[in-house]
């Protein structure tokens, strides 16, 4: 996903969302890592420390040239054949790493926001 007003419009309800469920004096920073071939990560930060804030970094090839750049115990090895699809939510710590394997709208749309902030707030959806 390398549209840009997308993924910001995306990230910016997803980070609104999750606000209304977190601790007064905690913030949402995102960095938005995008990809050509398909999809992209969002790393989320929840920190008493950072104000509210999207970063866009430059875009890589594939998603996968970015989960062996960034912090992440979810994968490890040679990820270059491995494939996503859907929605995949990581947690570690004060950190959400959202990692979408395709470019279709239903991934990026309001209604995606909500199901992926349920996947993280409901314990029977699990993430």
């Amino acid at each position: 996903m390398n549209n840009h007003k997308k993924l910001k419009k995306y990230t910016e309800s997803f980070m609104k969302s999750l606000a209304r469920y977190l601790k007064e004096g905690l913030n949402v920073s995102a960095t938005i890592h995008p990809a050509n071939s398909g999809g992209a990560i969002i790393e989320i930060d929840i920190t008493e420390k950072n104000r509210n804030e999207i970063k866009v970094i430059d875009t890589v090839p594939s998603i996968n040239v970015t989960l062996e750049r960034i912090d992440q115990r979810m994968i490890g090895g040679n990820i270059q054949g491995v494939t996503f699809l859907g929605t995949n939510v990581y947690m570690d710590g004060n950190r959400i790493v959202i990692i979408k394997g395709e470019d279709d709208y239903a991934h990026w749309g309001n209604k995606a926001v909500v199901d992926d902030i349920n996947r993280i707030i409901s314990p029977r959806q699990g993430a």
